[in-house]
């Protein structure tokens, strides 16, 4: 099977993010879930990673519950991927808050390293990657992680009919890396909300948000902190609105998790780097350039052996061409497999470099020579593959083969050693000068037997 497998819930942790503005009620609610998470899972201590001093009014609420609470108060981006090591450890449930702190504190103490005061265009980059290492530790650790994060406003122009624009507000983001809020499974907008005792009920039966948000404090109001669902990958709470949210208002979220099963959000170790090259280039270019230099290695070498436009020669690599690539359409050698291709360009280099003049000027002789250094392949391909060796890397050039002649006619076979060396440097290639390409000899021994003139 390859990747596709049966599906199955592996998401067991809670992964959560809250943001809100000032006093809306962000650590509040991070702490009322990490403590009810902190129940449902043995017990273990809650670890929070301060940024704000937040967690010293948090120790008599987790006291109460019967926890410990672990705290470490730092905003360094380095100091924060440790703790998520450690809490996996020793904690069941880890806050940060906040996470706009700890972004920032990456974001100076690159620009504090290069004496910059401000980031640059080509800067993000490796910001942006550095932070990927958190996200991923956010996604796939084994611990149900809670991050609270600063709210600010996005904007946007809204363009009048007489063409002018005005600069609007148009939304709530999390002051941080601007993918982050794509991470979590359950992200919470906390807000701080206004009312008027008298009015209480009459807000609390009408649905225009707008009108709440209008309400002006008078003697005897009072704040609400108001948590909205934005999202809920379970969709068990979706849009739902809590006020003084509460553990039991998330928990049909999280029990919809894979609580105390195996947690694998995304397989980080799989990637694509083996689409480029050392140089960073794809894949895909690097073959179709190994393409292109093929069939400029063909061009160039042929014209060099043929430079004219005659006819004669015009045959000549016309029906190499076909000879060493199977068909004489220069498109369908430029379609063929790339390995094949290098492969067939290759043989038809060292073929073409072995030429003398007297054969690269006669069309038939040059059909004789290919067919004679054809077999020559073949047969030492047999007899590696006989002797239990690798295919030689490359083939004997013509120049090669030629160089000893015919048994009767070289000197230097004298015996049957030698005459067996000589047919295995050689093969029928050297035997040209005196037979056509049919009737060259299929062995040494049918060799030996004929009587060649010299």
């Amino acid at each position: 099977m390859g990747l596709l497998k049966k599906a199955e819930s592996s998401t067991a942790y809670a992964k959560i993010g809250i943001l809100g503005f000032p006093g809306s009620g962000k650590t509040w609610t991070a702490m009322e879930i990490a403590i009810g998470l902190a129940k449902l899972t043995q017990g273990k201590p809650v670890a929070f990673m301060d940024t704000e001093t937040g967690s010293d009014f948090m120790i008599p609420k987790v006291k109460e519950a019967g926890l410990e609470l672990l705290t470490v108060k730092s905003r360094a981006f380095q100091d924060m991927m440790a703790v998520v090591k450690e809490a996996e450890a020793s904690a069941s449930v880890l806050i940060v808050d906040s996470i706009t702190h700890v972004w920032r504190d990456l974001c100076d103490s690159y620009c504090k390293k290069l004496g910059r005061s401000r980031l640059q265009f080509q800067d993000w980059q490796i910001v942006k990657g550095e932070w990927a290492r958190y996200t991923d530790a956010f996604v796939n650790s084994r611990l149900h992680i809670i991050v609270c994060g600063r709210a600010g406003f996005e904007y946007d122009y809204d363009y009048n009919e007489d063409g002018s624009k005005d600069l609007i507000k148009t939304g709530t983001k999390m002051k941080v890396e601007t993918e982050f809020g794509f991470e979590p499974s359950l992200l919470v907008e906390m807000e701080r909300v206004t009312q008027n005792v008298d009015e209480l009920e009459r807000i609390r039966e009408t649905h225009d948000r707008k009108a709440k948000q209008g309400m002006r404090a008078k003697a005897g109001a009072i704040i609400i902190n108001r948590a909205h669902v934005v999202k809920d990958r379970t969709n068990t709470i979706q849009g739902k609105q809590f006020d003084y949210p509460t553990f039991a208002d998330f928990e049909p979220h999280l029990r919809a998790l894979n609580l105390g099963g195996t947690q694998m959000g995304v397989d980080t170790s799989r990637d694509s780097t083996g689409m480029f090259n050392i140089e960073g280039r794809p894949e895909w270019k690097e073959r179709e350039d190994r393409r292109q230099i093929s069939m400029e290695k063909v061009e160039a070498t042929m014209t060099k052996v043929w430079p004219s436009s005659s006819s004669a020669e015009k045959r000549i690599k016309v029906r190499l061409i076909e000879l060493a690539f199977g068909t004489p359409s220069w498109k369908e050698v430029q379609r063929q497999k790339l390995e094949e291709l290098e492969e067939r360009t290759d043989n038809l280099m060292a073929f073409i470099n072995g030429l003398s003049p007297e054969i690269a000027g006669d069309p038939a002789a040059v059909e004789r020579a290919w067919g004679a250094f054809k077999l020559s392949q073949e047969a030492r391909v047999k007899e590696a593959r006989v002797e239990g060796q690798s295919t030689p890397e490359t083939a004997p050039t013509v120049k090669e083969t030629a160089k000893a002649g015919t048994c009767k006619a070289n000197p230097t076979v004298n015996d049957d050693s030698a005459c067996a060396k000589c047919w295995k440097k050689d093969g029928p290639v050297a035997l040209l000068k005196h037979l056509p390409t049919d009737q060259l000899p299929e062995n040494r021994e049918a060799c030996r037997g004929m009587n060649f003139p010299l």
